[in-house]
């Protein structure tokens, strides 16, 4: 499995993905491959990729907080491997785990991204789950923060990796330079357009504790000298690399207005627990309605494959609806010219990124 690492630069674009399928007649089915045709005919109209007769692990840990990106990476796992893959499901205490989930590690509220307290439950849980500590003595848990920005960190690849566990994504070295701000300034390297923005931290700044309320404070004030450094009126939004799901992101109508940029400020921080990575980013896409939607395009290292994908978004900023796209019908959306320097942008963004592995470059379409 691999995570889908967000990459977005601001415009028009779109694409497909291509299915191929091979049959054979008149020859012996022994009982692995009958199994493995049943497992084929079940999920046929919801895979994209040829299937192994068994899944590559046996168990999977989704880590992520929002109950729809949950949902959805244990959807995708269903229909291809129904439950021949034990589902665990990261969540925090007292809460209910969702339907179909085999099991659930919980850890304590809002400490969403602190891997040390997420190993302290976990080893707990191995001294509980014999299954679980096998697996994971012998590297066979996979470690999925589903569609998140969470994915696309390189410390959390690392860190995750020290657990014993499998991390699907991207390579840690990839995405040093890929994170959200990161990706920006290379968009604005190699001409590719991307909204304003304004960093606020930086991913690598020394953390605050933000149990201290003078600390907490003065981090916050700050961030707010920061945006008003920008002397800009334009509509935007306070966002975190570290968000996804519709959180760590807070409108920001007015920039102007220092009680305004102080609720989005404490918004994001509230959320995220955390102040790192933290940027302004003037909004372009101002109606959740349909009249905006994304494309995605996929690289891998430097090539970007024949065709993509259209997400549409619904008024919280989360993905609601996703389809593929071929080549020859980019005209019901957009303009074929724009689509082609897209790709040119992707492929150029991809080159001074030094991207070594798959990932999917995403693209506001307004």
């Amino acid at each position: 499995m691999l995570s889908r690492p967000a990459r977005h630069f601001s415009r028009r674009v779109a694409g497909s993905i291509s299915r191929a399928q091979v049959a054979s007649k008149h020859l012996p089915i022994p009982a692995a491959v009958s199994t493995f045709n049943a497992k084929q005919q079940r999920s046929q109209a919801n895979i994209s990729a040829p299937l192994a007769p068994e899944p590559p692990f046996p168990t999977v840990i989704i880590y992520n907080q929002s109950k729809h990106a949950t949902q959805s990476v244990l959807a995708d796992i269903r229909a291809v491997w129904g439950s021949d893959v034990r589902v665990l499901q990261t969540l925090e205490d007292g809460k209910q785990r969702l339907p179909g989930m085999d099991g659930a590690i919980y850890v304590r509220p809002k400490s969403w991204g602190d891997l040390e307290h997420f190993k302290d439950r976990l080893d707990f849980l191995c001294t509980q789950d014999h299954a679980l500590h096998r697996h994971r003595s012998s590297r066979q848990v996979v470690f999925m923060p589903g569609w998140s920005a969470f994915a696309e960190s390189a410390e959390a690849a690392v860190a995750v990796e020290g657990l014993g566990l499998v991390w699907p994504g991207t390579e840690p070295k990839a995405s040093v330079d890929l994170e959200k701000i990161g990706f920006k300034r290379i968009c604005e390297k190699v001409g590719a357009p991307t909204p304003a923005f304004c960093v606020l931290s930086e991913e690598d700044c020394a953390p605050v504790d933000l149990t201290n309320p003078e600390a907490k404070e003065a981090c916050v004030q700050e961030f707010m000298r920061k945006v008003a450094d920008m002397k800009t009126t334009e509509n935007g939004l306070i966002k975190s690399i570290h968000g996804g799901g519709g959180k760590g992101t807070a409108h920001l109508h007015h920039p102007e207005k220092p009680e305004e940029v102080r609720r989005a400020v404490e918004k994001v921080i509230t959320e995220m627990n955390r102040i790192d990575g933290i940027y302004f980013e003037q909004r372009v896409n101002t109606k959740g309605d349909g009249r905006f939607y994304q494309i995605e395009l996929e690289v891998d290292g430097e090539t970007v494959a024949e065709g993509g994908r259209f997400v549409w978004f619904n008024s919280s900023l989360q993905k609601v609806v996703e389809i593929g796209l071929s080549d020859d019908k980019i005209d019901m959306f957009m303009p074929k010219e724009l689509y082609m320097k897209s790709r040119e942008w992707s492929a150029a963004i991809a080159k001074a990124g030094k991207n070594n592995t798959r990932a999917t470059m995403e693209a506001l379409v307004f």
